[in-house]
This record gives structure tokens, C-alpha cells and sequence, in this order.
């Protein structure tokens, strides 16, 4: 199971935590896993490239973090929940295909 933790700052999101595998097929096969990958991964690129706004991440396999620098300006905080909050819409339409391959949870900052 996928498991996605939204750190929120005021009920804001402010990052993301992935952790696990999909389990719904053989490894580089997964289609679940897949789905999520592109998902997050381009949430991170949104932040980081296109919005190039700080922030810290790591990318690895069955690992994905990232989380905005507590620098980060209210304007750009907006601009960046805009992105989180598609991302999650994203992964909650996923859920609802795969309801045993990712769970949500959800922690203030």
C-alpha cells in the first residue's frame, strides 16, 4: 500500500510524504504505482520548476517527500496549495479506483 501523508500549516498544504508500493502488479509493471509516480512527480516539478519556489525534497524509490521553505511568501504559499490541492484531487480519483492500494493521512505543521 501507498501511503500519502498532506502537511498542512493551517489546514493549508504546505508538502507531501509518499512511502510503500502499490503492490497491484510485478515492479516497473504497476500501473497504480505509476499513476501515483507521474501524479507526484509532477506536483514536484510544479513547485520546484515551474513555480520555482524553495523547498525541501527527496525522490527515491518507495520514498517521495517534499515540503515548502517556512520562508516561502503567503502569495506564493497560495499558488503552491493550488498545486498540492490538484495533486490530491488527482490521487483521490486514483483512491477511488484502487481504494486498498493508497491511503491518505493528514498532519499540521
Amino acid at each position: 500500500m501507498v501511503r500519502l501523508t498532506v502537511i498542512r500549516e493551517r489546514g493549508t498544504p504546505v508538502g507531501f510524504e509518499l512511502t510503500g508500493h502499490a503492490d497491484q502488479g510485478a515492479y516497473g509493471e504497476d500501473i497504480v504505482c505509476a499513476g501515483i509516480s507521474a501524479i507526484t512527480e509532477t506536483a514536484l516539478l510544479g513547485i520546484t520548476d515551474v513555480l520555482k519556489l524553495d523547498a525541501a525534497w527527496t525522490h527515491e524509490s518507495g520514498h517521495m517527500r517534499c515540503e515548502l521553505s517556512r520562508e516561502t511568501a503567503p502569495e506564493d504559499m497560495d499558488k503552491a496549495a493550488i498545486v498540492f490541492n490538484t495533486m490530491i484531487a488527482g490521487l483521490k480519483s486514483l483512491q477511488q479506483a484502487y481504494p486498498k492500494s493508497l491511503k491518505f493521512s493528514y498532519r499540521e505543521v
